[in-house]
């Protein structure tokens, strides 16, 4: 028997297999599911009918790749890294991003590449730490101001290289997911060699920079705020009252780029083209880097990676003239992005877009869609498309808070309890705004077009703002929850989402054809 989503299949087992091991395992349990996965792997090719089924064998063979995968990544990635930490270490490394502060603004913190360690080539990814002002003890540590340190630049001092959040393993499997777990900060001067590196990366990060800075300067620091972390998802400018209001209002999603970011642009640009006649292969392709260049934009997180992934098998299935399958591209992104780093599956923001996406696809759509043809056969009316709208919306909220209840608890300590009012108050304006001052900020030298667009992104951005700020206010708009509920609200969902596919069941349409699906 031949599986209608074998990717679907491969993606959920792995995410699975490495969000328990990631989170939860040692190396000792990886070596010891790895044996069991392949046992059991080789026992269900040997019977002929868990080989006939394929499910099972795959299922295994999953695991099993899952668990090879992490323990090569930890062998030759990871403990290579770890083992340069040390005191008095001469450290070289090549900055990769712009200054990032910390909550108190005490410090600065620049994402870096080693390039040698006591004068030997080193290679690996580090968090630089360097205090946003000079030490009352001693002489200040930069020959300039720590701000002025750009990608590319080359820095060379004398410190200590240490384990990340060496006694939290939650926090350190989270700067494993992002490529790092070591961290340095200097005890003496700082050697700065500007602009040591020059590539396609280090321009476009000047660029993404040089956009911020025009956001920066063009509104005021909340509208500013605001539209940085729904273009890019920086939420470094949002005011902490802000953030938080964003939290309790359950529409903290908005501020990390992912499929409904990325969807804005394409079908805008696609709709832009076919209007045109003018959708051909080589606009298709224009699309695919414009993918590419959201997904640099946006940082490369976990949520607009799996985005990006599953937007790039769609537009390339316009280009074979094909229909991709969502819940097989779902799963195909998820294997991309655990392939790239294991440790992807014990990421907040992946996980949260990755369950939030598969709710949609299997439950949200199809009910919305029932509802809304019940409703026309009912009422003998048709309804109009903004009410059927509103009622996508209501249940895409609605079983994305359900579907992720659990993870809300362990990353975030609590749930919002108006998430699906306040979603439905802002989702309409989402789009405006980020079309508004996406445009804006490539058009921002034509005096008449940059004006309308300036003022309807900052009109959004306002509405936004006091949305979040008005529900974030209510006593009871957030209830914090212990990490003892994160068991109960597993059930919970799991529930739900068994109940729904059951009263959906052969409602389903037929899987698509790309990626070896018919």
């Amino acid at each position: 028997m031949k599986m209608k989503r074998p990717l679907a299949v491969v993606g959920l087992s792995m995410l699975a297999t490495l969000f328990v091991l990631c989170g939860f395992g040692s190396i000792k349990a990886d070596f010891f599911v790895l044996f069991g996965a392949l046992l059991c792997f080789l026992l269900s090719l040997i019977f002929k009918r868990l080989r006939q089924g394929a499910l099972l064998p795959t299922v295994f063979g999953s695991v099993a790749f899952s668990c090879l995968l992490l323990l090569l990544f930890e062998f030759f990635v990871f403990l290579p890294v770890e083992s340069l930490g040390g005191d008095n270490r001469r450290i070289t490394a090549v900055v990769r991003e712009y200054a990032y502060e910390n909550s108190s603004a005490s410090r600065l913190y620049f994402a870096a590449d080693l390039t040698e360690v006591d004068g030997e080539k080193a290679k690996g990814r580090v968090r630089l730490s360097f205090p946003n002002k000079p030490w009352k003890r001693n002489t200040p540590l930069l020959p300039e101001d720590t701000r002025l340190l750009e990608p590319g630049d080359k820095v060379t001092f004398t410190g200590n290289i240490y384990k990340i959040a060496a006694g939290n393993d939650s926090i350190h499997n989270h700067f494993k997911s992002n490529g790092i777990c070591l961290g340095a900060y200097p005890l003496q001067s700082v050697t700065v060699k500007k602009g040591a590196v020059k590539n396609l990366y280090t321009v476009l990060m000047k660029e993404r920079k040089r956009a911020l800075n025009q956001i920066l300067n063009a509104y005021d620091i909340d509208a500013a705020s605001v539209i940085i972390s729904v273009l890019m998802g920086d939420k470094q400018y949002l005011s902490p009252e802000l953030y938080n209001a964003f939290g309790r209002s359950g529409t903290a999603h908005l501020l990390a780029v992912s499929g409904l970011h990325l969807s804005v642009w394409i079908i805008f640009l696609i709709d832009f083209f076919r209007k045109r006649n003018a959708l051909s292969k080589k606009n298709i392709l224009i699309l695919i880097l414009f993918v590419f260049l959201i997904m640099f934009f946006a940082s490369f997180s976990g949520s607009v990676k799996r985005a990006g992934m599953m937007m790039l098998i769609y537009l390339l299935a316009e280009f074979f003239g094909e229909r991709a399958d969502s819940l097989n591209s779902l799963g195909f992104s998820a294997v991309c992005v655990l392939c790239l780093n294991p440790y992807s599956a014990v990421n907040a923001s992946f996980l949260l877009s990755f369950v939030a996406t598969l709710a949609i696809i299997m439950i949200a759509i199809p009910v919305s869609d029932a509802v809304n043809s019940k409703l026309d056969v009912m009422t003998q009316f048709r309804f109009p498309k903004f009410f059927k709208s509103a009622v996508v919306c209501f249940f895409i909220s609605l079983f994305v808070n359900i579907s992720t209840l659990p993870f809300q608890i362990r990353y975030f300590s609590g749930v919002s309890t108006l998430g699906i009012a306040a979603n439905l108050l802002l989702l309409p304006v989402t789009a405006p705004l980020i079309l508004s001052s996406g445009l804006y900020v490539m058009y921002y030298f034509i005096p008449g077009a940059s004006r309308l667009l300036f003022l309807l992104s900052k009109f959004c951005s306002f509405y936004c703002e006091k949305t979040v700020m008005f529900i974030g206010s209510f006593r009871y708009a957030y209830i914090e929850l212990e990490e003892k509920f994160v068991l109960p609200a597993a059930f919970l969902s799991a529930g739900v989402f068994a109940l729904s596919l059951s009263i959906l069941n052969g409602r389903k349409k037929k899987p698509a054809g790309l990626l070896g699906l018919k």
